[in-house]
C-alpha cells in the first residue's frame, strides 16, 4: 500500500530564486554603458541618449497597455479564486498538485501587473501574453512542483498541443510519478 499523500493545499512553495547573478550582471551592464558613454564622441553620446529615451518610452507604453488589458481582464473575473479554477478539472482523473501548481505559478508569472484569477480556458499566448519559452518554462515549474517527471513528453497526447492552461494541467498530468524517496 502506498504512502498517503498530502493535500494540494499543504504543498511547499517554490524556493525563492536567488537574484545575485542578474544583479552582477545589471551591475556590470550599468558600468559597461557607463564607461561607453564616457569614452564616446558627442555624436555617438547623442545618438545612443536618444535610442535610450525611445526605448524607455516604448517599454513604458508597451506595459501599461498590456497592464490596462490585464486589469479589464481581472475585472470582468472579481471575485472569482483558487476554487473556480480547480472546478474546471475532473479531480477524479487530474492530480490536484498539478491544478495547484499550474495555479499558483500562473498567479507568480502575472504578478508584476495584477492579482489576476486564472481560468482554465485562458489561452497562454493570447489572453494571458506568455511566449514560447515562458510555456516551457511553466511546465518545467508546475511539474517540479506537483512531481512529475518530463522524461519522455513526446509521448504525451498533449505533446505539441499546448495552447491554454488546461491544456497545461493535462499535459502534465499525463506524466508519470517521480519516485520520491
Amino acid at each position: 500500500m502506498g504512502a498517503i499523500r498530502l493535500p494540494s493545499r499543504k504543498m511547499a512553495e517554490k524556493a525563492k530564486q536567488p537574484i545575485i547573478p542578474l544583479t552582477v550582471f545589471l551591475t556590470m551592464v550599468a558600468v559597461g554603458f557607463a564607461y561607453f558613454i564616457y569614452a564616446s564622441s558627442a555624436r555617438v553620446l547623442g545618438v545612443s541618449c536618444a535610442l535610450v529615451c525611445i526605448f524607455c518610452a516604448y517599454s513604458t507604453v508597451s506595459n501599461r497597455g498590456e497592464k490596462q488589458r490585464l486589469q479589464t481582464l481581472v475585472s470582468a473575473r472579481e471575485g472569482e479564486s483558487i476554487c473556480h479554477f480547480a472546478r474546471s478539472f475532473d479531480k477524479r482523473r487530474t492530480d490536484t498538485w498539478i491544478i495547484r501548481a499550474a495555479h499558483q505559478e500562473l498567479q507568480a508569472f502575472l504578478r508584476p501587473f495584477v492579482a489576476f484569477p486564472v481560468r482554465a480556458s485562458d489561452s497562454l499566448m493570447g489572453d494571458l501574453g506568455l511566449d514560447v519559452d515562458d510555456v516551457d518554462d511553466l511546465i518545467e515549474d508546475v511539474a517540479m512542483r506537483a512531481g512529475r517527471s518530463l522524461e519522455h513528453t513526446e509521448r504525451n497526447p498533449y505533446y505539441g498541443n499546448v495552447s491554454t492552461v488546461s491544456d497545461v494541467v493535462l499535459f502534465v498530468n499525463a506524466q508519470p510519478s517521480v519516485e520520491r524517496i
